[in-house]
């Protein structure tokens, strides 16, 4: 019977909002706690032995007593707001080329050399997006994109 009402709930939420923008599916918690949900990644919404279950990117699992009541939103409401776009993205395209991703526009790219030795600079697009060419010694080496920096270890 419960499955029923939470698949049927689950079911008229998704067609309500299915013309909103970003949606979320927030468990709030008898203790105040609540967990959001991305609509967008198809979380699957079960019960099993007295347990509800929400399947997504990782696996969740709350008592039904402990579950004050479920609801959509089109915010999150864990407190945790997406700082993705904030985060430098660094990405292998082969062994010897990364592209650097979320960088400010324009700005400075650089690989050192564990020496201190200047090995290549460029600059990143207006898109924030950079290529970097690898070296072919093996070493230690240090890619500084603006005021953040990695070490990079070819081996």
């Amino acid at each position: 019977m419960i499955k029923r009402i939470l698949s049927v709930g689950f079911f008229v939420c998704s067609v309500l909002f299915a013309n909103a923008s970003v949606q979320y599916m927030t468990i709030e918690k008898k203790n105040g706690e609540k967990y959001s949900f991305l609509l967008e990644e198809s979380p699957v919404i079960t019960c099993s032995d007295g347990n509800f279950v929400v399947n997504g990117n990782a696996k969740t699992s709350f008592a039904i007593s402990e579950v004050k009541n479920y609801h959509f939103s089109e915010e999150s409401e864990t407190g945790v707001k997406e700082s993705h776009v904030d985060v430098l993205r660094i990405v292998s395209l082969d062994e010897n080329t990364l592209q650097i991703q979320n960088a400010s526009a324009f700005e400075k790219v650089m690989l050192v050399q564990s020496n201190g030795k200047l090995f290549s600079v460029t600059t990143s697009d207006s898109e924030g997006t950079a290529n970097v060419k690898l070296p072919d010694q093996k070493g230690v080496y240090v890619l500084v994109v603006g005021i953040k920096s990695i070490k990079i270890i070819r081996k």
